[in-house]
């Protein structure tokens, strides 16, 4: 591709030195993978700037260069000087693989909690209608591709490459979560939006934006900008907001603001879609979904009033997308379970508590899973959680009081501590569970409620839980959700909820079976 055409797509750069003469070879933002005759994107980073590793990437062969300030010392090597280069490199991604989003109906998912859960569900309701590919934070998904996620939201090159292999592979539709980090880096700038989807906003990554207020900035991005440039790419893009959440009034008005069309949502609040006719237990809800063109009959496995409201979100996104109310409820209730996310893990034998694995590493969200499953336990809730090191210290006794507010026994236990001392991270969620009135024990199976022991070994912590407790009880394990492994130090080792849930069930039911 010739640099010119990368270029066009550029509203502001600065050309200097000599333009290649013949075709750019290729694109990349790490000078180990740059090819001759391509262009190197230095990208400024947290640890590390790009403009540092441009002598390599001219070594590689790099004919061009993306920079943010003159590099000196290059000779006539081309300089493509912008004021920001993530963004550019974004937009020149999606040039360089055709911008296959504009060929495509693609929706993008944002909010701190159900992201996961609420894409997952819009893939099974597109897939009513046709193939469907799937970007996340658990996997990448269309036609005859399924592999594990390496982060939420890939980047720009990667991003863009994806969304092409589904094009040839005859995947039109594509939903893809689209994290905070993603919209602040511009990761997802060029993707041709149909629709954009809010779930909520809660404290989460403020290690990263520093505060909530820059955290909702970040997320915001997603209606005041993503969306408008979508329009200008030959798309009539829609907004989908929960109107539960507090911004939800100020989103929707902000996208109106911008010509977006908004299509609203809630399950505690007047909203387009909405629910009634309620009823949940531990295998799932059902609900009648009222909007203004009718009604239809909703179910769903997924455990949990939040569940229906993430529920509510993917019915909502259905409908905007032109999608027949019978069409959508077809589409969620085929849907059998999200990674993760209030994952049941099978229960050997008759007796067993019920064993939830959630993915929950905030206050928010620890509440949420919490506050489902209380109403509908019959016996004593427990959750086995912890916090993960090198992240927002903030939050911790946040954690800590959630739990001990609405578990009766908790165990407080190791998250993926990484460079941090888990007994330190522990100290610090302690003191939130102590406000809520939880005290310590040294015993879980004979602690009166409420209360909590400490287990810094996380698959002991999950067998302590699951053998103290019994019929008509509920244990949540939450923080790891659908990740089977555990940073300790700078090491990734193998590990995994449901694994250990499933070995501590299977040990429960030989001792109940030995007692005879």
């Amino acid at each position: 591709m010739k640099l010119d055409t990368l270029l066009a797509v550029l509203p502001d750069h600065q050309l200097l030195g000599r333009p290649p003469a013949g075709e750019i070879s290729g694109l990349a933002c790490d000078s180990r993978r740059v090819t001759a005759g391509g262009l190197f994107a230095a990208l400024p980073g947290a640890s590390a700037d790009g403009h540092d590793f441009i002598p390599a990437a001219l070594e590689a062969g790099a004919a061009c260069l993306l920079v943010e300030r003159v590099a000196a010392e290059v000779g006539e090597v081309c300089q493509v000087v912008v004021p920001d280069a993530r963004r550019a490199l974004a937009l020149m991604a999606a040039r360089w693989f055709g911008e296959p989003t504009r060929g495509m109906v693609t929706v993008g998912v944002t909010g701190t909690n159900g992201k996961t859960t609420v894409s997952h569900l819009i893939e099974s309701v597109l897939a009513v209608r046709g193939p469907v590919g799937l970007i996340g934070t658990v996997r990448v998904r269309f036609a005859d591709v399924d592999r594990p996620a390496t982060m939420t939201t890939p980047e720009p090159l990667e991003l863009q490459s994806l969304f092409s292999q589904m094009l040839s592979k005859g995947v039109n539709q594509a939903v893809m979560e689209i994290s905070s980090h993603a919209l602040a880096q511009h990761r997802a700038d060029g993707v041709a939006l149909d629709l954009g989807v809010f779930t909520n906003l809660s404290r989460d990554h403020l290690d990263y934006h520093g505060d909530l207020a820059s955290y909702y900035e970040s997320k915001r991005l997603l209606f005041t900008r993503l969306l408008p440039e979508s329009a200008g790419m030959g798309k009539k893009p829609k907004a989908v907001i929960c109107l539960d959440d507090p911004r939800g009034e100020e989103l929707a008005r902000e996208a109106t603001e911008r010509g977006i069309e908004v299509w609203t949502y809630a399950l505690d609040h007047p909203a387009m879609v909405r629910a009634e006719d309620i009823i949940l237990g531990l295998d799932g809800g059902v609900c009648r979904v009222m909007w203004p063109g009718g009604d239809f009959l909703a179910a769903t496995p997924l455990v949990g009033r939040y569940n229906l409201q993430n529920l509510l979100g993917a019915a909502a996104a259905g409908l905007a997308l032109g999608m027949k109310g019978a069409d959508v409820g077809s589409g969620l209730a085929d849907l059998a379970g999200v990674p993760g996310r209030l994952e049941r893990v099978p229960s050997p034998a008759a007796g067993s508590p019920a064993v939830f694995v959630d993915y929950a590493h905030s206050d928010d969200a620890l509440r949420n899973a919490l506050g489902t499953l209380k109403p509908l336990t019959t016996g004593r809730l427990f959750c086995v959680f912890g916090a993960g090191g090198d992240r927002d210290h903030g939050k911790r006794p946040l954690m800590g009081r959630a739990v001990g507010e609405l578990a009766d026994l908790a165990v407080l236990t190791s998250d993926n501590p990484r460079t941090e001392d888990p007994q330190a991270i522990m100290d610090m969620i302690e003191p939130g569970l102590m406000e809520a009135g939880s005290r310590p024990a040294k015993r879980l199976v004979d602690a009166r409620p409420p209360a909590f022991v400490r287990e810094p070994d996380r698959a002991r912590a999950i067998e302590r839980a699951i053998m103290a407790a019994g019929a008509g009880d509920v244990v949540v394990i939450a923080g790891k959700g659908h990740e089977d492994y555990q940073v300790i130090g700078r090491e990734k080792r193998h590990f995994d909820d449901r694994e250990q849930a499933a070995l501590a069930l299977a040990k429960r039911a030989a001792r109940e079976r030995s007692r005879g």
